[in-house]
């Protein structure tokens, strides 16, 4: 209940330590069922529009209702429907927890038989070799996480560095790039050498970067603290641009966005994002743009006006756009029923050099 009150301006895992700070202390399983309230909260305002939702009864009345995605705000129903079908709102909570293996620091056999010797509990990704779907312990908890060794990365994320295709000698703009993780993905597939600018806004944000980036192992980035909106930056052989964006494509990771995101917010986002694509396109280079949204504004919308210079990346239906848009068959999503993964837009622009 005391986390409750400081989710309209903060993430789950941020408004539950807020929480917990206040009462002192935590229990096994207090986060868990607090996640489970959280995404029943939906359910419970349309049913219960007088109940406070920061209160015991609300908390009572959520985890009797469970979770209901086809009580998400109208307004964000109204764009996330047409895209996932009822099948995939009903299934909008689905997702694995993927692991990736930092080869970085030791050989991928090495690590995987010292994991399996170990007893750990995981399954091999069928796409990506040196990626797992973790099943137990809890990451978090085993000393491999602590050195760098495992590094969890949702498979949509993997998606979007595959697609940026690296290559050793390459220098790499990379829009967006705290805390990190795509950045290490990066220097993992060049082996540390491709020379990667990473660019993010929040110096918070960017000093973590630098500690995991050296805590994986990863060299030969440069780290900038900067708007992307107003880059000085005229040189690079491809660009890859994390935007700012709703995180409504992680919403069965954290259920407290449709709580706290507005319709106002999301504009303003998109403005963001359409300063940031125009000026890296404006370099005449490869562009890999992607969001962690399934919303049209902040994907197929933002690249319709660079239809000319889309590059195909996906041959499966499945695994294509907004059916809405002219330019779906163009670019590549990933969703939340289909692949227990983050809801990711992903697509490649390849502009003519100035």
């Amino acid at each position: 209940m005391r986390a409750l009150k400081y989710l309209n301006s903060s993430s789950l895992e941020s408004s539950f330590k807020r929480g917990i700070k206040e009462v002192g202390e935590s229990v096994p399983g207090c986060f868990e069922t607090y996640r489970n309230v959280v995404w029943a909260l939906p359910h419970v305002k349309r049913i219960y529009p007088l109940v406070d939702p920061s209160s015991l009864e609300a908390v009572k009345i959520a985890l009797t209702l469970g979770p209901d995605p086809f009580s998400l705000p109208k307004w964000i129903l109204d764009r996330v429907r047409p895209l996932l079908g009822d099948e995939g709102l009903r299934n909008l909570l689905r997702r694995k927890t993927w692991v990736r293996i930092n080869t970085l620091k030791k050989g991928l056999q090495k690590i995987l038989d010292e994991l399996k010797g170990k007893g750990y509990s995981f399954v091999p990704d069928r796409d990506f070799n040196y990626l797992v779907e973790w099943i137990f312990p809890q990451i978090s908890s085993i000393p491999e996480f602590r050195q760098g060794l495992l590094i969890p990365q949702d498979k949509a994320s993997v998606m979007v560095v595959n697609v940026l295709d690296p290559k050793p000698e390459e220098t790499i703009l990379e829009i967006g790039g705290a805390p990190g993780t795509k950045t290490s993905l990066i220097q993992q597939l060049t082996h540390n050498k491709s020379y990667v600018i990473s660019v993010d806004i929040s110096a918070r944000r960017v000093e973590a970067q630098r500690r995991l980036l050296a805590k994986w192992g990863v060299s030969n980035v440069e780290l900038v603290i900067a708007d992307a909106t107003e880059l000085k930056v005229t040189h690079a052989d491809k660009v890859l641009i994390d935007a700012p964006c709703s995180n409504s494509g992680t919403m069965n990771v954290d259920p407290s966005i449709p709580l706290r995101l507005t319709k106002a917010e999301l504009l303003k986002l998109v403005r963001i994002q359409k300063m940031i694509l125009k000026r890296a396109v404006s370099l005449g280079v490869p562009v890999v743009y992607s969001t962690c949204s399934l919303f049209p504004e902040e994907g197929e919308k933002q690249v319709e006006e660079f239809s000319r210079y889309l590059v195909k990346i996906t041959d499966d239906p499945l695994h294509m756009g907004y059916r809405k848009s002219k330019v779906w068959m163009r670019v590549m999503r990933t969703y939340p029923h289909l692949d227990y993964s983050e809801g990711f837009f992903i697509s490649k622009i390849e502009p003519s050099p100035s």
